[in-house]
């Protein structure tokens, strides 16, 4: 198979609003710099963390131009081509029935993100040779790259970008107990940033961090002030809020 996209770390990114709700591009190139400078593989861009449902599709497509004109080819980057537009989904849908997906010349890998190891296992053991697999829940992280995915699509590696990168390196440099010690120390990190619907737990934490990511677009809402406060505390406790 060709070479793989990337291996190790991708951050699934956010998309920084301006109070205004437009999007601030003078943020965007800051975040990809910090990436960039924080050992991150790859970029992510206009995915579901990056609030896509949410974006016109000149937005889309001017983010993802941009996001390509900062990184300009340093680590990769992975355009978000989602939709929530049902007509187009059930045209993939009957696409999907007449034909197989790793016969398209550009399919290469995959998103694993079903939460399923029976699943997982199923797809790297029919087409490991054929098909990258990238786990897509940080919590998982260390027991998918075992079962032979590349890298992980991370959420977590917007506020720490170093310790994704570095539990894929520890992993992939044969030291698994340290991938696993890395995993198990961010539980409860993970656990607040998964408290409410992507990316609002991980927006807040970065405001929260004095990062200045704006707000989400609607429908997208605010955490509640108790759910705040519990993320914030969290924050606390892994020393990333500054005193």
């Amino acid at each position: 198979m060709n070479t793989s996209v990337f291996k190790g770390s991708a951050t699934a990114i956010i998309t920084p609003m301006n109070m205004d709700g437009s999007i601030s591009y003078k943020k965007m190139e800051e975040l990809l710099e910090y990436q960039i400078s924080h050992h991150t593989n790859a970029i992510v861009v206009a995915g579901t963390t990056g609030e896509s449902a949410c974006l016109s599709d000149e937005e889309h497509l001017r983010l993802i131009q941009f996001t390509c004109r900062i990184v300009n080819g340093r680590i990769p980057v992975i355009a978000g081509a989602g939709s929530n537009n049902t007509s187009h989904a059930q045209l993939l849908c009957k696409n999907a029935q007449n034909e197989e997906l790793l016969e398209i010349p550009n399919v290469t890998a995959v998103k694993e993100a079903s939460g399923n190891f029976s699943q997982l296992a199923k797809i790297t053991s029919r087409y490991r040779d054929r098909l990258d697999i990238y786990c897509g829940n940080d919590d998982q992280a260390v027991s998918a790259l075992a079962l032979g995915a590349k890298g992980v699509i991370s959420v977590l590696s917007n506020i720490c970008p170093d310790a994704v990168s570095e539990l894929c390196c520890a992993y992939f440099n044969g030291d698994v107990t340290k991938s696993e010690q890395i995993q198990l120390h961010y539980e409860a990190l993970l656990e607040s940033l998964t408290s409410d619907i992507n990316p609002v737990p991980v927006k807040t934490a970065m405001n929260m961090m004095r990062l200045s990511v704006g707000p989400c677009r609607l429908p997208l809402c605010p955490m509640d002030d108790f759910a705040a406060q519990q993320l914030k505390n969290c924050l606390k406790l892994y020393h990333l809020l500054s005193e």
